[in-house]
C-alpha cells in the first residue's frame, strides 16, 4: 500500500515537471515569436559582434538575411561621429544594467543614413553575458522636425533666411561688435510698384518675380552681406565692418540691378527698388533700432521719387514722430468735429460773378494750430482714414451749400475733391447717393474733382465715372497736365470740366512754354466740350491772357482766397 502511493506521487511529479517544462517551453516560443516578429528592431551583440537580430532589423539596413549582419561588429552599423557616444552608452549598460534613450545616426548596408532611437540593457545570451538593443527608425520624424526648423528660419519661396533668422543673426552681431563698435549696416529694400504687379497679373506672377528678383539680388551681394527676405516685396541685408561710403555703392550697385527689363511667363516686366539705410552703432544699438530706422529711411526713398536710397538721419526719427502724431490728431479730429470747410468762389472770367464754390477742407490743431492738407492729407491716406474725411467733406459741404441755395444765392455748382482711395472704395457711389438723399441737394449742383492719379485704372474709373453721371453729378478732372492721363482716356471720360493746375498758371507772361501749354489745354477742353477753369489767379495778366484764350472759369487770390462760411457769406452778399 505504501509502495503504490509512492509511485502514484512520483507520477504526480513527473507530470507537474512536464507540464512546467512545457509551460516554460511555449513561454519561450511566445517570448522568441514576439522578438522576432516585432515592429522595433531588435538586436543582441557580445562585446560589440552582433549574435542575433530579428527580422525588422534586417528590413531596417536593408539586409536579405541574417548572414549579412551575423558576426559583424555593431560598429559598422555606426556613423562614426557616434561612435563614442556609443561607447559611452555601452559602459553605462555595463555599469548600471541600462542605458537611456538616445538618438543615433546608422548606415544601411547600401549606404543610406537613418536616424534611430535606441535602449540598451543587460541579457543572458546562450549562458553569456550580452547586450540586447531596441531600435526606432526616427528618420521620418527628423525629418518632419527639419523641415519645421526649416521654415522656422527660412523662406519656403526663395529659399533665403526669413524675419526669424535676421533678428536672431542680427542680435548676434550687435552682440560680437558691442566692444569695438565696428559698423554694421542694414539695408531695407522694398520692390517699387510690386502690389500694382501682384494686382494685376496674380499671385503666382508675383511669386515667380520675387524669386527672379532674389536672384538678382543675391549676385550683387555674393559674399558682401547676408540677404533675408524681411516679408511681401521687403528684403533686408546686412554688411558687417563696412563704410558709409562702401554702403552708398552696394546700394548703387543693387538699385542697378533692376534697371535692366524681368522676363516672367513670356511677359517683359520692369521693376525698380527703394532702399533705406542704418548704421550701427551711430542709428541704433539694438536689432530693433536697426530695423526700424532703416524702414524709415526706405520710405523717405519712396517719397523722393522711388528708385534711389537713403541713410537714416535724426530728422526721419522727428518726421516720424510727427507722422504719428498726426494720425492720433486726426482720429481725434473726425471724433471730435476739429475740421472746417473754407470755401474758394469759382468766378466767371467775363461777368466777374462768382458761379460757384470749392470747398477745401481746413485743420486748426488745438495745440499745434494751422495744419496744413498738403501735411495732413497724406497721411490720412496712409493710415487709411482718408475715406472717412473725404465723407465727412462731401456731406459737409452738401449741406451748407443747399442752405445757401434755399438762402437765394445764385450759385451753380459746389466741387468737392475726391482722393484716388476714396473714388475707389466700393461704398463710394453709394455714399455719394446716401448724401444727396439726405441734404436734399439736387445732383446737378454737385461737381467731383477728380485727380488723375484715380483714373490710372481706366476701365475702373470708366465704370465709376458712367456711373455717376447717370445720378446726375457733374465731374472735374482736377490739376490737369501735371498726371499722366492718355488723351484718348480723356476722350473717354464722361467728364464735364478740366481744371488747370496753378503751376502752368504761374508761368503765365515768365514763361512762353508754359503760355503755349496753357493755350493748348484751353483749346483742347474746348474742343472736347468741356468747361475750362484756371486755378491760381493772383494778377491781371494772368487773368487777361487767359479771358484772351476763352478759359471760361478762374479761381484765385485775385478774386478771393478760401474763405470761413461766415466770410463767404457776406462776399456773396456783397
Amino acid at each position: 500500500m505504501v509502495k503504490s502511493k509512492k509511485i502514484i506521487l512520483f507520477s504526480r511529479d513527473i507530470t507537474e515537471r512536464k507540464k512546467a517544462e512545457r509551460q516554460l517551453m511555449e513561454s519561450e516560443e511566445r517570448y522568441r515569436k514576439l522578438v522576432e516578429y516585432s515592429p522595433e528592431t531588435i538586436l543582441i551583440h557580445i562585446d560589440g559582434k552582433i549574435v542575433y537580430v530579428n527580422k525588422a532589423g534586417l528590413l531596417l539596413v536593408y539586409a536579405n538575411n541574417k548572414n549579412q549582419i551575423l558576426g559583424r561588429n555593431v560598429f559598422d552599423f555606426i556613423s562614426p561621429e557616434y561612435h563614442e557616444h556609443t561607447k559611452k552608452q555601452m559602459k553605462k549598460v555595463k555599469e548600471n544594467g541600462l542605458s537611456e534613450i538616445s538618438e543615433y545616426q546608422i548606415i544601411r548596408l547600401d549606404g543610406a543614413h537613418l536616424f534611430v532611437e535606441l535602449l540598451t540593457f543587460q541579457t543572458i545570451y546562450q549562458g553569456q553575458s550580452a547586450m540586447q538593443a531596441i531600435l526606432r527608425d526616427i528618420t521620418e520624424r527628423k525629418k518632419a522636425q527639419e523641415q519645421v526648423q526649416y521654415l522656422a528660419y527660412f523662406d519656403p519661396l526663395t529659399g533665403i533666411p526669413n524675419r526669424n533668422h535676421l533678428h536672431k543673426y542680427l542680435g548676434e552681431v550687435l552682440e560680437s561688435n558691442k566692444v569695438d563698435k565696428k559698423i554694421v549696416a542694414v539695408l531695407f529694400l522694398d520692390l517699387d510698384r510690386f502690389k500694382l504687379i501682384n494686382d494685376t497679373f496674380g499671385h503666382s506672377f508675383g511669386d515667380l518675380l520675387l524669386k527672379e528678383a532674389t536672384i538678382r539680388i543675391s549676385r550683387v551681394l555674393e559674399k558682401d552681406g547676408i540677404l533675408f527676405r524681411y516679408g511681401g516685396d521687403e528684403y533686408v541685408i546686412v554688411v558687417e565692418g563696412v563704410e558709409p561710403r562702401e554702403v552708398s555703392q552696394l546700394a548703387e550697385k543693387l538699385i542697378e540691378t533692376f534697371s535692366s527689363p524681368f522676363y516672367i511667363q513670356e511677359r517683359q516686366m520692369f521693376i525698380s527698388t527703394s532702399i533705406g539705410i542704418s548704421l550701427f552703432p551711430k542709428d541704433g544699438e539694438t536689432v530693433e533700432a536697426l530695423i526700424q530706422n532703416s524702414d524709415a529711411a526706405m520710405y523717405s526713398a519712396k517719397e523722393n521719387g522711388k528708385n534711389n536710397f537713403r541713410f537714416h538721419s535724426s530728422y526721419l526719427n522727428t518726421n516720424n514722430n510727427r507722422k504719428m502724431e498726426i494720425e492720433l490728431g486726426i482720429r481725434k479730429a473726425l471724433e471730435q468735429n476739429e475740421f472746417t470747410l473754407y470755401y474758394q468762389p469759382l468766378v466767371d472770367l467775363d461777368t466777374k460773378k462768382i458761379v460757384g464754390l470749392e470747398a477745401l477742407i481746413r485743420w486748426i490743431h488745438p495745440e499745434y494750430g494751422f495744419i496744413s492738407p498738403a501735411e495732413f492729407i497724406p497721411v490720412a491716406e496712409e493710415c487709411g482714414l482718408i475715406v472717412l474725411i473725404g465723407n465727412w467733406v462731401l456731406k459737409t459741404a452738401c449741406e451748407q451749400f443747399k442752405r445757401w441755395l434755399d438762402s437765394g444765392f445764385p450759385l451753380k455748382r459746389i466741387a468737392v475733391n475726391v482722393s484716388a482711395i476714396q473714388f475707389c472704395d466700393q461704398n463710394f457711389v453709394n455714399t455719394v447717393n446716401q448724401v444727396l438723399h439726405d441734404t436734399k441737394l439736387e445732383a446737378c449742383f454737385l461737381e467731383l474733382e477728380i485727380t488723375e492719379s484715380a483714373t490710372q485704372q481706366v476701365e475702373e474709373a470708366t465704370k465709376i465715372m458712367k456711373v455717376l453721371k447717370e445720378i446726375g453729378v457733374q465731374l472735374s478732372i482736377d490739376d490737369f497736365g501735371t498726371g499722366y492721363s492718355s488723351l484718348n482716356y480723356l476722350r473717354q471720360f464722361p467728364i464735364n470740366t478740366l481744371k488747370i493746375d496753378k503751376s502752368f498758371v504761374d508761368e503765365i507772361n515768365n514763361n512762353y512754354n508754359g503760355e503755349v501749354i496753357v493755350k493748348t489745354i484751353i483749346e483742347l477742353g474746348i474742343s472736347l466740350g468741356f468747361m475750362v477753369i484756371a486755378e491760381g489767379i493772383e494778377n491781371e495778366q494772368q487773368l487777361s491772357f487767359l479771358k484772351e484764350n476763352n478759359c471760361q472759369i478762374g479761381q484765385g487770390y485775385l478774386f478771393s482766397k478760401p474763405l470761413p462760411t461766415h466770410e463767404l457769406e457776406d462776399l456773396l452778399k456783397k
